[in-house]
């Protein structure tokens, strides 16, 4: 028998792909954790960190794995399509509502920028909305309104 992956194992591949600028040993011994209910659990480590912003590697347990983490992948916006994301910008984990949400500037201004949410539903998280500003230079403020809605699509 194979030995059991061990945790740090798990995240290294992602750590590498998302070249995070902190410590992969200090961040997985700092991760955040929030109860989901019915056994399941959100973990995030913390995997770069700049003056204005952060990113999240965001993980489950789930009772079926006795413990052991799996690593979430969810999406964002690039070349006008959604695309698999090993980290999420500025990651929030509300409790009340059981969602994640993103966002990350374009600029320092935070006039244009993208923004995801997903909510849990009892067994994975779903995307549920998604907004992309790319204009820096409108003077109009970017919101999670309509008019910057890529998901789901406009009607």
């Amino acid at each position: 028998a194979e030995p059991a992956p061990t945790v740090r194992g798990l995240f290294e591949g992602a750590w590498k792909r998302a070249e995070c600028n902190q410590s992969i040993d200090m961040a997985l011994n700092n991760a955040s954790y929030h109860e989901l209910g019915k056994g399941y659990s959100l973990g995030m480590v913390l995997c770069w960190l700049g003056p204005s912003s952060e990113s999240q590697i965001l993980f489950l347990v789930a009772p079926k794995t006795g413990g052991r983490p799996q690593l979430l992948r969810f999406e964002e916006w690039r070349d006008k399509k959604l695309v698999p994301a090993d980290v999420m910008p500025m990651a929030k984990f509300d409790p009340n509502g059981g969602r994640i949400t993103t966002y990350q500037r374009y600029r320092s201004s935070g006039i244009c920028g993208q923004a995801g949410e997903w909510s849990w539903n009892g067994n994975a998280f779903r995307m549920t909305g998604y907004w992309d500003k790319v204009d820096c230079n409108d003077e109009s403020e970017f919101d999670r309104g309509d008019r910057f809605r890529i998901f789901p699509p406009k009607k």
